[in-house]
């Protein structure tokens, strides 16, 4: 068009867009030439950006000599003692080693007095947490997934390891051999060790470290801009350890950090490497690693509690004393914090007026994984009672997915008291205020209750709406729903109201590991009786008196409501979390099922739970999900120490 003006059709390209464009092929027009192989090379390439180098100012401080009669991993001779300090100080190493932190103390405040109950009190009205539960059934106990142990022995490479490990070599004075050449078709081929398979041993390794002596202290990493490996010194014992400098960038500030490497034959690993031994292991190599559970706020917030719960390993030794063990965790912490997503969010927070430092309020270490993920279960889930404490006290949570705890309710209790709060049954609703409960969430509610009284009881019965039976899956429509039976209950969601799949497959839910145990329990019992009656048979004997068939519970899945919701779910998945810890709290207050009629203590089976999806506002809305659905009102109390 005359006049007009053209432009590419990549001017409004973004680089947020998360679509590749896409490539249309031009036919080829009469009198149009093509481009020619030549022309297509001469075409402009944009460079690639210049990777990140370091600044001198930003070069982590290296050791660049050794007195010839140092043993092996130190600096100076034996017998004679190091006084020099540590060489660099940062704002996260002065709050490490800031002994007499106090965090801010937390505890309930209630909002207003509670008021007093006028109408006649049922006999557990008043009373709080049932912690007369025994021991936990098989199927109520959380098999929490270890993650560490089955890695044990594993070579792991990190990112770029070759690279790494071909200049290690080299500066070691080591060919680096192949068995590749082996004649496969001999009778006896001999397995051939190089060194990369056998180790360096401790005279390459002092040859090693005086080549990078020689260099300044620092060798520069072929084809990896800005890694070098350097020799540090352990600020807590003194031990020297070849480490790779490798640089970062945190919110647009270069950082360079130095990482151990393990020093097990083959294994190149820096990233778990923690252990200040003159031969540190990583977690995958240390033959016992510690575990360690623990709590952690802002060390430069002192107004409001800030809190998050984590668990990781330690290649530490399990017999060191536990100041090496605290020193190690809070070492590491920092490391975990630069990659710990809920941590980083943290840090992006636009009214903080200085960088928060990632600071230990507790720690507690384990020989086993099993034990600590108990523990890192019961803190967090006090943590999920201090979030939804509707009190006058705020507190920054920044706990997202954490597992519940199941079977320690004597421990919830006095921790919750601790705090100077108590959770417990405020009263049972009347049938005619049951019946008049709404539901608390956004969508419809599928499920009714009546109740028919005699002079002598009250029966109340809850069923499913005729709606119920005419759902059907649909765009942005999600449905929430229980799984029952006499003993338990489980909350989720789902695309669709047919839950016919649901308990089928290879699924580690709660509710699936409940039916697999029990159904397993009642096929055992069923293999026993009838081994003891074909051992009568081949003796000859009359049938005898044999332990009672089990039957295992029946379940039953319940749909409870539908939700209009986008593709993201974020409002079904909420509302999942609030009825999820609504079980929680009908656990730990001893309910039973509410829709079967003289049903036993009901165990809920969800495993975890998001908390980052609920806040003081929502204690409100999970206490009236329980009148709806039990039938009891719970509160949180205010409770005073004697």
């Amino acid at each position: 068009m005359e006049g007009g003006g053209s432009r590419s059709d990549d001017d409004d390209f973004q680089l947020s867009q998360r679509k590749r464009p896409r490539v249309v092929k031009k036919k080829n027009v009469a009198g149009a030439s093509n481009p020619t192989a030549e022309q297509k090379t001469a075409q402009k390439v944009k460079p690639t950006p210049a990777p990140l180098l370091p600044t001198p100012d930003k070069l982590l401080t290296v050791e660049k000599a050794k007195h010839p009669l140092a043993p092996l991993g130190q600096l100076n001779p034996a017998g004679t003692k190091d006084k020099e300090k540590r060489k660099t100080e940062t704002a996260t190493s002065s709050a490490r080693n800031d002994h007499d932190f106090q965090p801010v103390q937390w505890s309930y405040v209630a909002q207003g007095e509670d008021m007093e109950v006028k109408e006649e009190r049922r006999l557990r009205d008043g009373r709080g947490i049932n912690i007369k539960e025994g021991d936990l059934a098989d199927e109520f106990q959380i098999k929490y997934p270890v993650s560490s142990d089955g890695r044990v022995g594993k070579i792991i490479k990190g990112e770029g390891v070759d690279l790494v490990k071909r200049k290690i070599l080299e500066l070691a004075g080591v060919e680096s051999t192949s068995s590749a050449g082996l004649n496969v078709h001999e009778a006896s081929p001999e397995l051939i060790l190089t060194q990369e398979d056998v180790g360096l041993s401790d005279e390459q390794r002092e040859l090693l470290f005086t080549e990078i002596f020689k260099k300044g202290g620092r060798v520069p990493i072929n084809d990896k801009p800005g890694r070098s490996l350097i020799i540090q010194k352990a600020p807590t014992t003194g031990f020297i350890h070849l480490c790779v400098e490798k640089p970062k960038v945190a919110n647009g500030v270069s950082v360079y950090q130095a990482f151990r490497f393990c020093t097990e034959p083959k294994c190149y690993q820096y990233e778990q490497t923690l252990a200040s031994d003159v031969l540190p292991k990583c977690t995958t190599h240390q033959p016992e690693p510690v575990y360690t559970v623990m709590k952690v706020t802002d060390y430069n917030w002192r107004d409001v509690l800030v809190q998050l719960h984590m668990k990781f390993a330690l290649s530490v030794k399990l017999n060191v004393s536990d100041e090496q063990k605290d020193n190690a965790a809070e070492f590491y912490l920092g490391r975990v914090c630069t990659s710990n997503s809920v941590w980083l969010n943290y840090c992006a927070t636009k009214d903080l007026k200085t960088r928060p430092i990632p600071k230990p309020i507790s720690m507690t270490h384990f020989a086993n994984e099993r034990d600590g993920l108990k523990k890192l279960s019961l803190e967090s889930t006090i943590g999920m009672f201090m979030k939804l404490a509707p009190g006058t006290q705020p507190i920054i949570n920044l706990d997202d997915l954490i597992p519940l705890c199941y079977g320690m309710k004597g421990e919830i209790d006095a921790r919750l008291k601790e705090l100077g709060m108590e959770l417990k049954i405020r009263r049972h609703l009347t049938p005619e205020e049951r019946v008049e409960v709404k539901y608390p969430f956004p969508g419809e509610y599928f499920l009714t209750s009546t109740f028919t009284t005699t002079p002598t009881t009250t029966t109340f019965i809850t069923t499913a709406t005729a709606a119920a039976a005419l759902q059907k899956p649909g765009k942005e429509k999600s449905f929430l729903y229980a799984i029952m039976s006499r003993n338990m209950w489980y909350f989720g969601w789902s695309d669709t109201p047919d839950f016919k799949d649901r308990l089928r497959g290879n699924k580690t839910d709660g509710a699936n590991e409940y039916k697999r145990i029990t159904d397993k329990r009642q096929k055992d019992r069923e293999l026993e009786i009838d081994g003891l009656r074909q051992r009568d048979r081949e003796l000859d004997r009359t049938e005898g008196i044999y332990p009672p068939p089990l039957k295992a519970p029946t379940l039953t899945c319940y749909l409870l409501a539908k939700c209009d919701d986008d593709d993201k779910k974020k409002k079904t998945k909420t509302i999942e979390a609030k009825m999820i810890i609504a079980g929680y709290v009908a656990y730990l207050l001893g309910l039973r099922n509410p829709i079967r009629p003289n049903s036993d203590l009901g165990y809920s089976t969800n495993k975890c739970v998001s908390i980052s999806l609920v806040d003081s506002t929502s204690w409100g809305e999970i206490c009236d999900f329980v009148k709806l659905f039990w039938g009891i009102e719970p509160m949180l109390d205010q409770f005073k120490k004697d």
